[in-house]
């Protein structure tokens, strides 16, 4: 009489049960990054203003560059 058991190549015993799914926002990778807006972002300035500041500087350097390689 044979009896048909596997057993595990790991050396581990399989678990009893399936494990639990972990209830969302509580593992590792998520928790606590969903943080409320602080008002200072809110009352922020706009996007162009820095980007017109920006501008303004690229077009500064540009033209210094270009007016010092002119009067060389």
């Amino acid at each position: 009489m044979t009896v048909d058991h596997r057993i595990p190549t790991d050396g581990r015993p399989a678990p009893a049960s399936p494990p639990t799914q972990t209830p969302e926002c509580e593992s590792s990778t998520c928790s606590g990054i969903s943080t409320p807006e602080s008002v200072e972002l809110r009352t922020a300035w706009p996007g162009w203003i820095p980007l017109l500041v920006i501008a303004v500087m690229a077009l500064s350097l540009v033209g210094f560059a270009v007016g010092r390689i002119a009067g060389w």
